[in-house]
């Protein structure tokens, strides 16, 4: 299973190590044991995982479990299927039947707190990270995903510390480079941001959300010129990214390019409709260009998503407002 700039990315594998390889011509052979066929159809399932056939590997990993219904690996291995096809309450019920079986699998708690991210669960999370970590200090897959975890609950020291940890692991992950980049953003360390995801991006030319935190970093350096070419190349990179066009949006705005900031911002709410500051961003870039009809619009969705803010949004809306009236730009 896989990994914010809104959303991290989680990693989780299949569990290969735990498949016992039995050399058989067919699944079913006569006079084999039930424990033995089962065998033989998780080690089919797993060479249908490697094949891509990912249907035919969830039915064999099923039919194990018809011959042994205490295998944990076909529970772990199928949950891993379910995760991919983004089913992650079959997936969640699976590994919970997995770590029924074997309490002590340091994987299952893994893939579990990567579902539970999923679910929005993000206590259940980090408490299933801290019991895999438990188990196996050294795994970096559990730091990783338990330092998203943090970020996400704003806990921005605890997931540091986490991808430190991480990094120490393994130093070739460009995924935990470019989350600690981020984290480093909200903790306002833009230099530290830069390096890490220009070390994500040296592990990964072609990471997007590298290039998408390296320009927000930059941005929010002040260092415009270098923003954009990063943002760009993110948009390159993945055309359906909506947070390079946000912090895109944001550099014309600051450069004073109003009608490329309001396309951009356009382009987030097609993208990410839910993302409550776009339809505010570009709402008073209409005001300011004395658009009315279209700054209510996006006023009246931003409200719809974030009431909270409401207040804040109002505030920015008369300060435009009052500046118009006394001519200024």
């Amino acid at each position: 299973m896989k990994s914010i700039a809104n959303q991290p990315a989680l990693k989780i594998g299949v569990l290969l190590a735990y498949v016992v390889l039995y050399l058989m011509a067919s699944p079913v052979q006569a006079g084999q044991s039930r424990e033995a066929t089962a065998a033989s159809y998780l080690e089919r399932g797993v060479s249908f995982v490697k094949k891509g056939e990912i249907e035919m590997a969830i039915a064999d990993f099923g039919i194990a479990l018809q011959f042994d219904p205490n295998s944990a690996a076909a529970y772990s291995n199928r949950a891993d299927l379910y995760y991919r096809k983004g089913d992650y309450q079959k997936a969640l019920a699976d590994l919970d039947r997995a770590i029924e079986i074997n309490p002590r699998l340091p994987e299952a708690y893994t893939n579990r707190g990567a579902v539970c991210f999923r679910l929005r669960d993000l206590d259940a999370s980090i408490r299933d990270h801290s019991r895999a970590l438990e188990l196996n200090p050294r795994l970096s897959a559990a730091y990783h995903n338990r330092g998203v975890a943090k970020h996400e609950k704003g806990d921005m020291d605890g997931a540091l510390a986490d991808f430190d940890q991480a990094l120490k692991l393994n130093r070739r992950s460009a995924e935990t480079f470019c989350h600690r980049a981020m984290t480093r953003i909200y903790k306002a360390d833009w230099d530290g941001a830069i390096r890490d995801a220009s070390q994500a991006i040296k592990l990964k030319p072609d990471f997007a959300e590298a290039y998408v935190a390296r320009g927000a970093s930059r941005q929010l350096k002040g260092d415009m010129q270098e923003a954009l070419p990063d943002l760009n190349r993110a948009i390159v990179l993945d055309p359906k990214c909506a947070d390079a066009y946000f912090n895109r949006a944001n550099s014309w705005r600051a450069a004073g390019n109003l009608d490329r900031a309001i396309e951009d911002y356009g382009l987030v709410t097609e993208l990410n409709p839910q993302k409550a500051d776009a339809w505010a961003r570009r709402g008073l870039l209409h005001l300011q260009k004395g658009e009315e009809a279209a700054a209510q619009r996006d006023f009246s969705k931003f409200r719809g998503l974030d009431t909270a803010r409401a207040k804040t949004l109002e505030e920015e809306i008369q300060a435009i407002r009052r500046s118009r009236v006394a001519g200024q730009p």
